[in-house]
């Protein structure tokens, strides 16, 4: 019944979501196995129905149960800086934004900062601590073609050094 109707689906996510905002209040062994699932079946999902905005907020819930002590130090270390990281996305995409309306290159520029789990994930991934990472935010540009995508590629290396290796 649930892969038929995408409703259910809908629904099944908004209720998981619901549901790890209060899962505090439940025991530690049902709070591990919930927000367990939550990360291998329901944000995965979110994920492949294109609601990136449930999957990270999935995502950053189970994670606070799932790994509290990992979690709660990201986000210390992460909330010290966000003021700052959002003013650094904000001008990122205007200094990014005037340079590309310079070149007649039509786009969509996003910019966020990155979210608890997924800085956890590249942490595991790169096996890397957190003051090791660079990218705690990203910027999106979506052009119209290939060539216009290696145009703004170029762009952002002649306004921001590229690491090496990244």
């Amino acid at each position: 019944v649930m892969a038929k109707d995408i409703r259910v689906v809908l629904i099944k996510l908004a209720d998981r979501t619901h549901n790890m905002r209060s899962l505090g209040a439940m025991r530690r062994d049902k709070q591990i196995r919930t927000a367990k699932e939550t990360l291998e079946i329901y944000a995965p999902l979110a994920h492949r129905l294109g609601i990136y905005q449930m999957k990270r907020t999935l995502e950053d819930l189970a994670f606070k149960y799932y790994d509290p002590e990992m979690y709660y130090e990201i986000k210390s270390k992460v909330k010290k800086r966000l003021p700052e990281r959002e003013a650094v996305v904000e001008q990122a995409l205007e200094i990014l934004q005037a340079r590309l309306d310079e070149m007649g290159i039509k786009n969509s520029i996003k910019g966020r900062a990155k979210h608890f789990y997924s800085i956890y994930e590249k942490m595991n991934r790169k096996k890397l601590s957190i003051d090791q990472l660079y990218d705690l935010l990203a910027l999106r540009v979506i052009v119209e073609d290939v060539a216009q995508c290696y145009s703004v590629l170029g762009v952002v290396h002649t306004i921001w050094k590229p690491i090496p290796g990244q």
